[in-house]
């Protein structure tokens, strides 16, 4: 479990410095305190929770955004082993004196004078925190439902300064110990006054997922030729850039793409959601299959960040841009793909033409081919 809130500026703009200036989210509290055996703790967790990183907002922004928001996101070790994550997160106003130490650390250079401006003119602020959620195993749908419960737990514990206030240890115990069931079985967890259901599929059920029902938002979001077309392009290994508005369609469009790829599994690069501090890894020679929100969407484009290889799948136009020698390389048996596009298109959104004419559309005849737009 960890907290995550601002801790120090990652840069400075102009203008008012506290409302622009981009903080690094840090972890205020994990639980357990002691790290498990095998089980490393990722402090880089929080800028999964916040891949923009940290901005401080006023009273109304913070009143206009008032309905907390449920993500959720995966970890890859150095060793390939996956993390698995959900977060809730909120804006908590903050006292006078963290204000303060805000204007201090972004204005160093400034006297007491401008300092006292700056504070008197950002008024009431508000930063964001969160509450977040590992696991081992990709029980999204569980750990989405365990970061709403402990929200409403954190909101009964009373006054924030007190110490009940706080999520302690024993009132999470079964949530930290409690084994998951084997493949095909259920366990429900008791957190506070309601019961979380785990639910793991059978071994030999296909597509091998834990989604739940949120795996059909890949199919949701694209056309059965796209579909077809993207998983062509994993199969061969391609660098592949998922973007959505939505980061939790993200993940579960990669989780998606992953389990579709059995009985292979994807090797190579891993993060459905990208944080800002990670842009670099766009520039990678090697393959992988990343997801990116608007916001660092827009960064990587202004910085030119996103090289011409790259495979760029657009989640909310569902349309594929792809280079157009990798397009003509793409080629699937015509028998093969007809069977495919019968299975996948019950569960696809209607065809668009422009998604099929002009970006990455897969179509039988002699073997499928994909189509190109440089």
């Amino acid at each position: 479990l960890a907290l995550s809130r601002a801790s120090r500026p990652e840069e400075r703009t102009e203008g008012s410095f506290l409302l622009q200036a981009r903080f690094e989210p840090s972890v205020l509290r994990r639980l357990p305190l002691e790290e498990r055996p095998g089980v490393r703790f990722a402090p880089e967790v929080a800028m999964f929770c916040f891949p923009h990183g940290v901005r401080l907002v006023n009273a109304s922004v913070a009143a206009a955004n008032a309905i907390p928001k449920v993500t959720s996101f995966v970890l890859t070790a150095s060793d390939k082993s996956r993390m698995y994550g959900a977060c809730i997160v909120w804006y908590e106003p903050l006292p006078d004196g963290v204000v303060q130490a805000c204007v201090d650390e972004v204005m160093p250079e400034c006297d007491g004078v401008e300092r006292a401006a700056e504070r008197a003119l950002a008024g009431e602020l508000h930063a964001p925190e969160a509450i977040c959620l590992l696991s081992s195993a990709p029980i999204f749908e569980a750990l989405n439902s365990c970061c709403r419960q402990l929200f409403r737990m954190r909101l009964s514990g009373g006054d924030p300064a007190s110490t009940e206030y706080m999520l302690t240890e024993a009132s999470l115990r079964p949530l930290l110990t409690t084994p998951l069931p084997d493949y095909g079985g259920r366990v429900d967890v008791p957190l506070g006054n309601v019961s979380i259901h785990v639910v793991i599929p059978p071994a030999n059920e296909l597509p091998h997922t834990m989604a739940g029902r949120d795996f059909l938002l890949l199919f949701e979001c694209l056309d059965v030729s796209s579909v077809i077309v993207l998983w062509a392009l994993l199969l061969a290994e391609q660098k592949v850039l998922l973007q959505a508005r939505q980061t939790h369609v993200l993940t579960m469009a990669a989780e998606s793409l992953c389990a579709l790829l059995f009985p292979f599994s994807w090797q190579h690069v891993y993060i459905p959601i990208l944080p800002a501090s990670l842009l670099d890894i766009l520039q990678a020679p090697v393959p992988f299959l990343i997801g990116i929100d608007e916001e660092v969407l827009g960064m990587a484009e202004q910085g030119g960040l996103v090289p011409d290889d790259v495979v760029q799948v657009d989640l909310d136009a569902s349309s594929i841009v792809c280079d157009p020698d990798v397009a003509r390389a793409i080629r699937l048996p015509q028998k093969q793909y007809h069977k495919l596009y019968k299975a996948l298109a019950p569960f696809c959104r209607a065809s668009g033409r422009q998604s099929q004419d002009t970006e990455g559309g897969a179509e039988g005849g002699d073997g499928g081919s994909v189509r190109g737009s440089s």
